[in-house]
C-alpha cells in the first residue's frame, strides 16, 4: 500500500489520484509514518494492559485489513484519513504484538540457539512483502486503477488472516501453558475506567486530527514536526517508565540500561537506510551513468535493491548465526551492522567529482547497507524482546519501531545538506555522515565488549 501511497495522493484526479500539491502529500506521508510508530507505544500498552499479546496481533490484522477495504472502497479525503487511520493502528498493534509472540515461542535467554535465527526468518518474510507486494499493487494501479492496488492488499491481507485462524489453535498448543496463559492474558492489566478514559482520549485525538487535516487547518509539515517530538518523548518514556516502576526488579532494570547502546545503534542505522528513499534515489537520478548499451536503467529501479539484497543475503546470514557460540553475540551483531551500514556511504566518497559514477556504485553501496540491516533488524528485535521486563514485554517491543521512526527523520533533516552539483557539498555529506554512523558502531563495540 505504501508504496502507492505518495502517488495517489499528488497525481491529478483525472490519473485516479486526489489531486494534492506534491509537498504536501510527501507530509502527510511522513505524518502517516509518525502516527504508525506511535500506534506501535499504543499496541505495546494495550497488549500489556488490556488483551494480551496475541489477542493484540490479531486484532491489529483486522484493522489493517479493514483500513484497506475502506481506502479501495470509499475513496476520497474522508476514505483516505479513515483507511490509513485503520492501517496505521492496525500496523502498530501487530510490529509490535509479533515480536512478543515469536520471543516467546523461542525462549527468552538472548543467544538461544533458536531465537536468532528465527528472528531472521522472520525477517526473510518482511521483506518478500516488501519485494513482491509493490510489484503487485503498482502494476494494478498502473494497469487499472489505484483502487484495485489497495483492494489487492486487501484481498491478501483477508487470505493471511484465513491462514493464521486456520493455525492460530495448534500454534497456541505449542507453547508451554506458562506462556500460552502470559500471551492470552494481560501481563499488568488496566482498571475499567482507565481502559475507558483511554479509548475515549484516543476517539478524541483521532477526531481531533481528521478535522485538522480534512479542513487544512494546520500543514502536514507542522504536523509531522508535531508528531516527531511526540515520538522521541514516547521512547524516552518507554525507557524511563521500567526504571521507576517498583514491580520491575533490579535485574530487569539493568538489562534496561544496558539495551540504551542497542537503540542508538538501531537509531543510527535506520538515518542511513532512509537515505535508500531519499538522498540516494537523488543520486541514482543525477550522478550514476545508467546506461548499459542501449538501455538506459530507470532510476526507480534503486528501490528495488534493498529488497532484493536483503532476500539474497537472509538464508545465508541465518545459517551464520545457526552456528551458537560461533556466532556474534546479539550486541556485537548490531554494532558491526551499524559499522558496514556506515561505510555503505563511504564507497561513494572515491567517486565524488566524477561527472558520473558508474553503474555498480549505488548497488554496492545499498549492499552494504542490506547487509549492515541484516545484523540489525532480527538482531534489534531479538535484543528488545530480551531487554523488555516482563510487565512491560510489549510496549518495550514498541522501542524497536521506534527507532524506525527517529531514524527515518534524521535522515529527512540531515538530505537538506546534500547537493549533488556541488563536489563540496556532496563530499562532506558522504564523510561526515558515514564517519558519524561508524563512530557509533565501534563506540557501542567497545561497550559491548566491556560489559558483555
Amino acid at each position: 500500500m505504501q508504496a502507492l501511497l505518495v502517488y495517489y495522493l499528488y497525481f491529478d484526479v483525472a490519473a485516479g489520484g486526489l489531486g494534492l500539491d506534491q509537498t504536501q502529500a510527501t507530509g502527510l506521508v511522513g505524518v502517516y509514518g509518525a502516527l504508525l510508530y506511535l500506534c506501535c507505544w499504543a499496541g505495546g500498552w494495550v497488549s500489556d494492559r488490556v488483551l494480551g499479546a496475541e489477542k493484540t496481533l490479531l486484532g491489529g490484522a483486522i484493522s489493517v485489513t479493514i483500513g484497506h477495504l475502506v481506502l479501495a472502497g470509499l475513496g476520497g479525503k474522508i476514505g483516505l484519513a479513515i483507511g490509513l487511520g485503520c492501517i496505521a493502528i492496525g500496523s502498530g498493534f501487530v510490529k509490535t504484538a509479533a515480536i512478543t509472540v515469536l520471543g516467546s515461542r523461542h525462549g527468552e535467554q538472548e543467544g538461544d540457539a533458536k531465537a536468532d535465527p528465527a528472528f531472521q526468518l522472520f525477517y526473510l518474510g518482511i521483506n518478500v512483502g516488501a519485494l513482491l507486494g509493490p510489484l503487485l499493487t503498482g502494476w494494478l494501479s498502473s494497469r487499472y486503477s489505484f483502487e484495485m492496488g489497495f483492494g489487492a492488499a486487501a484481498v491478501l491481507m483477508i487470505g493471511g488472516l484465513g491462514i493464521y485462524a486456520a493455525l492460530r489453535k495448534p500454534m497456541l498448543q505449542s507453547f508451554p501453558l506458562e506462556v500460552k496463559k502470559a500471551l492470552l492474558r494481560a501481563q499488568n492489566p488496566a482498571e475499567k475506567h482507565v481502559i475507558s478514559t483511554a479509548f475515549a482520549a484516543v476517539a478524541v485525538l483521532c477526531g481531533v486530527l481528521l478535522y485538522l487535516l480534512l479542513t487544512e487547518t494546520v500543514s502536514a509539515d507542522q504536523l509531522a514536526g508535531a508528531l516527531l517530538l511526540v515520538t522521541i518523548g514516547a521512547a524516552l518514556w518507554l525507557i524511563i517508565q521500567p526504571l521507576r516502576h517498583p514491580q520491575v526488579s533490579s535485574e530487569e532494570k539493568r538489562k534496561v540500561l544496558a539495551f540504551i547502546p542497542i537503540f542508538v545503534c538501531s537509531t543510527a542505522f535506520w538515518a542511513v537506510q532512509a537515505q535508500t528513499y531519499g538522498v540516494l534515489a537523488v543520486y541514482s537520478q543525477e550522478r550514476v551513468d545508467r546506461m548499459v548499451g542501449d538501455f538506459e536503467i530507470p532510476a526507480a529501479w534503486s528501490q528495488s535493491l534493498n529488497p532484493f539484497f536483503i532476500l539474497a543475503l537472509s538464508i545465508p546470514i541465518s545459517l551464520w548465526f545457526m552456528r551458537g557460540s560461533r556466532a556474534p553475540r546479539v550486541k556485537i551483531g548490531i554494532s558491526i551492522g551499524v559499522i558496514i551500514a556506515g561505510s555503505g556511504l563511504l564507497v561513494l566518497i572515491p567517486f565524488v567529482g566524477m561527472p558520473l559514477a558508474p553503474v555498480w556504485v549505488l548497488p554496492l553501496s545499498v549492499f552494504l547497507i542490506s547487509l549492515g540491516e541484516l545484523f540489525i533488524g532480527p538482531g534489534g528485535m531479538a535484543a528488545t524482546a530480551h531487554h523488555a521486563p516482563r510487565i512491560f514485554a510489549t510496549r518495550f517491543s514498541a522501542l524497536y519501531f521506534l527507532t524506525l521512526a527517529i531514524g527515518m527523520s534524521i535522515a529527512g533533516n540531515v538530505s537538506k545538506f546534500y547537493d549533488p552539483t556541488n563536489h563540496t557539498s556532496e563530499l562532506r555529506y558522504f564523510a561526515v555522515f558515514g564517519i558519524s554512523i561508524i563512530v557509533i558502531g565501534v563506540g557501542s563495540l567497545m561497550v559491548a565488549k566491556k560489559v558483555g
